[in-house]
């Protein structure tokens, strides 16, 4: 497409001139100003281009301009560099926007303009350049090129790089020139001033007196006339005195000075008004004290101007200025040259540079050389006070020497008293002491160091090597060996050859220990000069040692042998016990089948009396377990083996669950037993928390066990027990009713705040178990909760018991981060208060069955349930917690209400008397029974039962193993590793349940059980219907998992 189909021609020169049409197409741009009406120009700097009258100037009228000017000036303008063209032999001027900052005032005048009409001020310089550049057509480049021109209204020095291009016409001849430029005046004044700076630095830091100083700024400030057109130097002038009334720092002996004196001044001449020879700026008002005043008081310096009328046009005048000394110099700064913050050291009076602006770049410059004069200054200052000092010294230094002589005379004999009282003092020192040389021979020792070591004195002593003990010879040496070439500090025990008597011992010898200390003396070099040391006899400290290490040794054999001795007592007073329970249970069983069928007033008299011998003979036997029980317990509390294990329940379901335990027991006793849940527990809305079960209904079976056997002679019989709650700790002294809370005498810690306890709110459940017993004197209380007490000594013939039950109750309390009391008057009736911490939880994933509902229990008569027995106060475990655990399944009844389990037992019991209850008492209920005496014969019918590999047809069937402990040939922990070792390699097919019945019932004996494979353990004395639950939990346990054995009717 032809774009000049699109331009209207003009009547003056078709080939030149053409005026924009709106009709171009609008995808192309043009760009043209010269050829664009004025409406249409919307730059502003190419609108005020547009509006010169080109027509008076050397280009002519706009529409007559030949392509190229249009074409040059076109690129001129849009070029983002400072940049100017001439045009025509006057050389008239067109230039960019980015010219302007370059001529300052002269813009917008300087458009059209002849050269050197526009720039006279420096035509003369640059005519030159012009005229080769049309002559020859070559171009000139210029850099940092000083130029005077007048563009902000006086003459300013400035520095360019700029080129002249000569711009070749149709012709060939030069018809113009092309003048790119830019401004270097901010670099290259920062240049020079960077280098008065530097000379001013260096020619100071030569300076070694204040006076000298002064000079030495002047010779740097004369390197720059420009800048520097003329200064004064004034310092503060010292009053009169002597070196040694001068103080310490310089600066402050001139603290209080306000005269100050010339030092020297630069294009001023000598009686000149602006600098007077002494000024006081106390009252003087000659030359620049004004100023100086005037810059004390702002700290800081201070500019002076003519045009301002800050500075005397007198003060200016005559004045014989460097640098630019064809102009008037009509400014000034004044600057205090002040290292501290007291009163300046002195005052720099500089002359500004007439053809420069005091703008930001003067300013910093001005600053920057006010701070290195003042930092040059702080160093002389410091070096002067240096010299000062160290001239004073020298002073010292000879009077000293004077002195040192006598001090050195006293210091001799003082030395002399000294290694005389050294001497001395390692001669009745009580250890050995000795000097080796750097050989490790020794050269000095005392009189104890030969005591000590007993080495013969025959003999060199440097070979004291050959007294040291065989057994520690080698190890001697070697430490000797690293001290000399090692060269370290050691201490080391070892044993002489000559053994040591032991004081008023009758003549027992014993080892001679010593105790070597080995220092080695080094030189700067770290080379080795001597060794000093010392051995000191701790033979007798040796001997204590090993004293107490054999009296620790037999005490822990007296505790290992007394644990020895309560499990062996434990052990053979529980075997007899469970046989005594098992054969009364068998007694009763048997008479009140035959009180049924009984015809005869006579004979039923005898059963009924023989019922009564079996039921003594029943609650001696609980009595027995009870005192072996709590023994059981105070050494587990002894050996701090309790442990508090939180799980989740509910406490009204403890609480129910001690009440079952009681119920046949009240009764039989005729008691009336109550449970009360106070408003304080419902208000809290307590349901699920998280405590140990066990522990705390072990205290509540003790608490209701005291209770029932004081009612036992009482007319009214009544137990009523109370639970309540609270978020706060009880108070430990209750003013309502006169409660005393008894504090233990161990220290327990707080232990609901591990992780095992959750993060739910902390709550006290409280608990009080009252009687309307005989209660408590103020004497009788003051006796509870002690070990081995009673209320008196007559309660124990009465009631009978071990006087550890309260003390035990108080321990599991405080271990549960409780505590108990009692509130009592004698006549009134008891009762036992306690609280221990928990913690909120929720409802466990298997639910746990609960109690029955206990709110009251009637009275009945005592033949009504001629069979039960009183409950026991027996340490509880936590499998003999069932109230905690899901029952999974219940033993089968019998049409007559006996259970019928039809389990195969192999019973493994060396104790003949207790095989043969334990078999009758488990055929009775249902079982079938199998007996082994050892854990050998029980592996040899366990490989005849179906359990064993590749077993015949018609072998033994066995659906668990009863276990007994302690066996001859093959105990019951060898045994039961074995089955488990054996199930393991595949011999045995399934899980054989295997319960423990033992007499051993500390909780470390119980791990020892389950850790060898055992699933569940029975403390013996027990009585059959507390082992039925038992065998049915474990049997319905891995029913599921394996029915080999198992006949499952």
């Amino acid at each position: 497409m032809d774009v000049s189909d699109d331009i209207v021609q003009t009547n003056h020169n078709p080939e030149v001139s053409t005026v924009y049409s709106p009709h171009l197409p609008s995808d192309y741009g043009f760009f043209d100003w010269s050829r664009l009406p004025p409406e249409v120009v919307s730059d502003p700097h190419l609108e005020l281009v547009r509006a010169v009258d080109w027509t008076s100037t050397g280009f002519g009228p706009i529409e007559d301009w030949p392509q190229s000017l249009r074409t040059m000036i076109n690129l001129v303008l849009s070029s983002p560099h400072p940049a100017a063209m001439y045009w025509g032999s006057e050389f008239s001027i067109v230039y960019n926007e980015a010219y302007i900052p370059l001529i300052g005032a002269k813009h917008p005048s300087l458009l059209g303009r002849k050269y050197k009409d526009g720039w006279s001020e420096i035509w003369e310089a640059i005519e030159p350049f012009f005229m080769e550049a049309v002559r020859t057509g070559k171009p000139t480049n210029k850099e940092d090129d000083r130029l005077f021109i007048l563009r902000n209204g006086f003459r300013e020095e400035t520095y360019f790089s700029w080129s002249i291009c000569p711009i070749i016409g149709e012709d060939g001849t030069t018809i113009g020139l092309h003048n790119p430029a830019f401004e270097k005046t901010r670099r290259v004044i920062a240049e020079r001033r960077m280098l008065t700076l530097r000379e001013v630095g260096e020619r100071c830091g030569s300076a070694r007196d204040v006076k000298s100083f002064w000079g030495h700024v002047l010779e740097a400030l004369e390197t720059n006339p420009w800048d520097a057109p003329f200064a004064m130097l004034y310092s503060c002038k010292k009053t009169d005195a002597t070196d040694s009334e001068v103080s310490s720092s310089y600066a402050s002996s001139l603290s209080n000075t306000r005269v100050y004196s010339l030092e020297g001044t630069i294009g001023v001449p000598e009686g000149h008004p602006a600098a007077p020879a002494i000024l006081d700026l106390k009252s003087n008002a000659e030359g620049f004290s004004i100023a100086f005043r005037e810059a004390l008081q702002i700290e800081g310096n201070i500019f002076l101007n003519v045009e301002s009328g800050t500075l005397p046009a007198d003060l200016m005048e005559g004045l014989d200025i460097q640098g630019f000394s064809e102009d008037m110099c009509t400014s000034t700064v004044v600057c205090p040259i002040n290292p501290s913050s007291e009163t300046p050291l002195g005052f720099l009076v500089l002359g500004i540079n007439p053809r420069r602006p005091f703008d930001e770049d003067y300013r910093l410059f001005i600053q920057l050389l006010t701070r290195q004069l003042t930092t040059s200054i702080a160093s002389v200052v410091l070096y002067e006070e240096e010299i000062r000092r160290a001239q004073r010294a020298v002073r010292l230094a000879a009077l000293d020497r004077v002195e040192l002589s006598h001090q050195l005379a006293i210091k001799s004999k003082e030395a002399e008293h000294s290694e005389l009282k050294f001497t001395r003092l390692a001669e009745f020192a009580p250890v050995g002491v000795f000097i080796a040389d750097f050989q490790g021979k020794i050269s000095y020792y005392n009189d104890m160091f030969s005591e000590v070591s007993c080495h013969p004195r025959n003999l060199d002593v440097s070979r004291w090597l050959e007294s040291v003990h065989p057994a520690d010879a080698a190890r001697t040496e070697a430490n000797w060996n690293e001290v000399i070439r090692g060269k370290k500090r050691k201490t080391w025990e070892f044993r002489w050859k000559t053994p040591w008597m032991l004081p008023n011992h009758l003549g027992e010898q014993v080892d001679r220990w010593t105790l070597f200390s080995a220092s080695p003396e080094l030189d700067s070099d770290g080379m080795l000069l001597g060794v000093f040391g010392s051995i000191t006899n701790i033979s007798e400290t040796k001997f204590a040692e090993d004293l107490q290490k054999r009296r620790v040794e037999e005490v822990v054999e007296l505790k290992r042998q007394q644990d020895n001795f309560v499990d062996m007592a434990s052990h053979e007073m529980r075997n007899p016990l469970s046989a005594i329970l098992q054969g009364a249970d068998a007694v009763l069983g048997s008479l009140e089948r035959y009180r049924e069928i009984a015809s005869s007033q006579d004979l039923l008299e005898d059963i009924e009396s023989s019922i009564d011998v079996a039921q003594t003979i029943s609650l001696c036997a609980l009595h027995q377990k009870r005192v072996v029980d709590d023994i059981l317990t105070m050494s587990k509390l002894d050996s701090a083996l309790l442990t508090v294990t939180p799980v989740d329940v509910q406490p009204i379901a403890v609480v129910e669950r001690a009440f079952k335990m009681f119920e046949q027991e009240a009764i039989s006793s005729e008691t009336k037993m109550t449970f009360k849940i106070d408003d304080s527990y419902r208000n809290l809305n307590i349901d699920w928390v998280k405590l140990d079960p066990a522990r705390l209904l072990q205290v509540l079976i003790n608490l209701l066990t005291n209770a029932l056997k004081f009612l036992r002679t009482e007319p009214s019989k009544s137990i009523i027990v109370t639970m309540g709650g609270s978020v706060k700790r009880p108070s430990s002294k209750d003013r309502r009713n006169s409660l005393v809370y008894f504090p233990s005498t161990r220290k327990a810690a707080d232990l609901t705040t591990g992780p095992e306890w959750g993060d739910g709110e902390s709550v006290f459940l409280t608990f009080s178990v009252f009687d309307t017993g005989k209660g408590l004197t103020e004497a009788e209380k003051k006796n509870l909760f002690q070990k081995f007490s009673q209320a008196t000594a007559k309660t124990e013939v009465s009631y009978g018991g071990s006087g550890l039950g309260l003390f035990i109750c108080k321990e599991l309390v405080h271990l549960q981060s409780g505590e108990i009391g009692v509130q009592s008057e004698a006549g009134k009736g008891c009762c036992f208060s306690f609280y221990v911490k928990s913690r909120r939880s929720s409802r466990p994933e298997i639910e746990i069955p609960q109690a029955p509902v206990l709110r009251s229990t009637g009275t009945s008569k005592r033949k009504e349930s001629s069979q039960s027995s009183p409950a026991v106060s027996s340490p509880i475990n936590d499998q003999d917690f069932n109230a905690a655990r899901p029952q999974l399944h219940k033993p089968s009844q019998s049409s007559d209400g006996k259970s019928s389990l039809d389990y195969k037992v192999l019973i493994v019991e060396d104790n003949l008397v207790n095989q043969k209850l334990l078999r009758k008492a488990l055929e009775n209920s249902g079982c079938t029974t199998y007996v082994a005496n050892h854990g050998v014969e029980a592996l040899e019918m366990i490989k005849e039962s179906v359990y064993w590999k590749g077993a015949r047809e018609d072998a033994l069937e066995l659906s668990l193993i009863l276990m007994d402990v302690e066996m001859p040939v093959m105990d019951g922990l060898t045994c039961s590793k074995q089955i488990r070792e054996l199930q393991a390699e595949g011999s045995i097919l399934g899980h054989i349940p295997i319960v423990a019945v033992t007499a051993n019932a500390r909780q470390a004996q119980i791990d020892r059980m389950f850790a060898a494979g055992m699933d569940d353990v029975v403390s013996k004395p027990y009585r059959i219907k507390e082992l039925i639950p038992k065998l049915h939990s474990v049997v319905s346990k891995y029913k599921d998992r394996d029915t080999i054995g198992v006949d499952e009717d």
